[in-house]
């Protein structure tokens, strides 16, 4: 049995997104039509490549190898196949809801003004092995620390969210703080988490702590579970809604910062798209988001690239 690049990109896909369930609907496929090709793979190959835990999908050491080198050769593939004259899109990766206030206006905008230069958004667990492989142009992440192998433009700043079982006892209150939380566990997701420990400034009962496979798996955690809870940036809160789930504004937590890492790159795009966002997002001060559940929103985005 011969490998095709199907084979190679349906692999890269799960390996990006993380989940075989979510492979299958980014590139419109049915769920057993993935694991066959991951079956006919693997074979080919006499390797294992993916560990399968629950509804997610992890590589192997030897599958992370393998991932490396299938990128490559998709993204060689790929630019073959561009018609002559034709610029590839600007690929941003990033790992939550990619659609934070400030980059619905670089979109927005960007497209008014570039309509022959098209950007893709691509939902990614590791957003900056996208970058470092070149899958992606730029990656759009959150409580970002400075690292000389990028660089960096902070673009947006929103509030912290509490996010309870709608049954709770909490979930009446206007606002809550980190001490009404010491004796909930904490759910976090198993990346891509903007809750350091180190928010804290006291203990909390560890014992409860929840480890979630994705947002979702995090949000169904919350609802069906007593005494736990998740803290969150406001636009997230907003993007996933959940009739069990209440969110709540949390005193005195700083904000999640928001921002756009690239690194060296020969396209001019990448420039001319990093420029573009500090001309429109620095003269704006403030924009106000309404969240469809006011508890959760009602919040403050502040671009801060400035």
């Amino acid at each position: 049995m011969k490998i095709e690049m199907r084979h190679l990109r349906i692999f890269v896909t799960i390996v990006n997104e993380g989940s075989m369930v979510r492979a299958a609907q980014r590139l419109g496929l049915t769920q057993p039509s993935i694991t066959r090709a991951m079956q006919e793979l693997e074979q080919r190959l006499s390797v294992t490549l993916l560990i399968r835990a629950g509804r997610g999908a992890a590589p192997t050491a030897v599958g992370r190898r393998f991932a490396d080198t299938a990128r490559q050769l998709l993204k060689a593939f790929d630019s073959a196949l561009d018609a002559p004259g034709q610029t590839p899109p600007l690929r941003i990766a990033y790992a939550w809801s990619g659609l934070i206030p400030a980059m619905e206006t670089l979109l927005r905008t960007w497209r008014a003004q570039n309509p022959h230069q098209d950007i893709e958004l691509a939902r990614m667990p590791t957003p900056l092995m996208a970058l470092d492989t070149a899958i992606a142009d730029l990656a759009l992440v959150r409580e970002w620390t400075a690292n000389p192998r990028y660089k960096d433009l902070r673009i947006n700043r929103e509030p912290r969210v509490v996010a309870v079982s709608a049954a709770d006892p909490l979930a009446t209150r206007e606002a809550v703080s980190f001490a009404d939380l010491a004796s909930y566990g904490l759910v976090r997701t198993s990346h891509g988490s903007t809750t350091p420990h180190h928010l804290w400034g006291h203990p909390h009962d560890n014992v409860r702590d929840r480890i979630a496979n994705d947002a979702e798996d995090c949000i169904t955690t919350i609802a069906t579970t007593q005494a736990v809870f998740a803290i969150t940036p406001a636009s997230t809160a907003a993007f996933y809604q959940h009739p069990a789930v209440v969110y709540i504004p949390l005193r005195q937590a700083p904000a999640v910062v928001s921002s756009l890492i690239w690194s060296a790159s020969n396209r001019p795009e990448v420039d001319a798209f990093v420029d573009h966002a500090r001309r429109t997002l620095c003269p704006v001060t403030e924009t106000i988001s309404a969240s469809p559940t006011p508890r959760a929103g009602a919040s403050t985005h502040r671009p801060v690239c400035c």
